[in-house]
């Protein structure tokens, strides 16, 4: 067991407020405070990756586990593309992969966990490799595709070590910069055309390593959050803040 204060409900608890900020954060009476919910939002999807990776190790049947993300994904699509696109889709290609960010997280992790499930077999590294390829390209157009994906997988692959895990998802928070956001706001600066708003963006992805003291505090322990909790939670908050954004509008 380890020593920590944090037991996997509370990061869970901790990880859902966090999100909420980030979806209700264009009901911010300022800038400031809707960066600020932002910024803070940035946790979630590492502590929501870690605990996919954790699960990994210590679920009793991972083919129930990833059917459970998969019911998860697939109700919550709608709710999630109203939410994020805010219309009904224009055909089904639309809805599945045709804008950015199409698809739900839950899409993302699941993915994530069927790769880190290849990873960790005995097949030959060519076919892991394979299996990355085709996992980064599968959530292209999926809601924190590459950090899921990746953090997933490095938080499986040096399961046991916090130290490495850290420093391997930092390194992937590193890459996403640099390969998403740092060319864009150079392509900008040569045009003379810089985008405050969109560096600030950029910048809120640091965020993200506010996770990493808050896993260091996980204590092992499953704590008291009912276990299909946050499976109900995202899809119902989702269609519950668009009822919202169409009552504003």
């Amino acid at each position: 067991m380890k020593k920590g204060i944090l037991s996997k409900s509370a990061l869970q608890y901790i990880a859902a407020a966090a999100m909420l900020a980030g979806h209700t954060a264009f009901l911010a009476d300022s800038f400031a405070a809707a960066y600020f919910m932002t910024f803070f939002s940035r946790i979630t999807i590492v502590i929501m990756c870690m605990f996919v990776a954790e699960g990994f190790y210590k679920t009793h049947d991972l083919n129930k586990y990833a059917l459970r993300l998969a019911v998860c994904a697939a109700v919550s699509q709608l709710p999630y593309y109203f939410f994020r696109i805010g219309t009904l889709p224009q055909g089904v290609y639309s809805f599945l992969a045709g804008n950015y960010s199409a698809r739900n997280v839950i899409f993302t992790l699941l993915v994530g966990l069927m790769l880190l499930s290849v990873l960790k077999s005995g097949m030959r590294y060519r076919y892991k490799l394979a299996a990355l390829v085709c996992a980064l390209f599968i959530t292209r157009n999926s809601d924190w595709g590459f950090v899921g994906v990746m953090s997933i997988a490095v938080f499986g692959m040096f399961h046991g070590s916090f130290k490495k895990q850290a420093c391997a998802f930092g390194v992937v928070l590193f890459v996403y910069f640099i390969a998403k956001h740092f060319g864009m706001t150079v392509q900008f600066a040569l045009m003379g055309e810089i985008d405050i708003n969109m560096l600030l963006n950029s910048v809120s992805y640091a965020g993200c390593l506010l996770a990493l003291p808050l896993i260091a505090l996980y204590n092992g322990k499953r704590g008291a959050c009912p276990k299909y909790a946050l499976y109900i939670f995202y899809p119902a908050h989702l269609a519950a803040l668009f009822i919202i954004k169409l009552l504003l509008s």
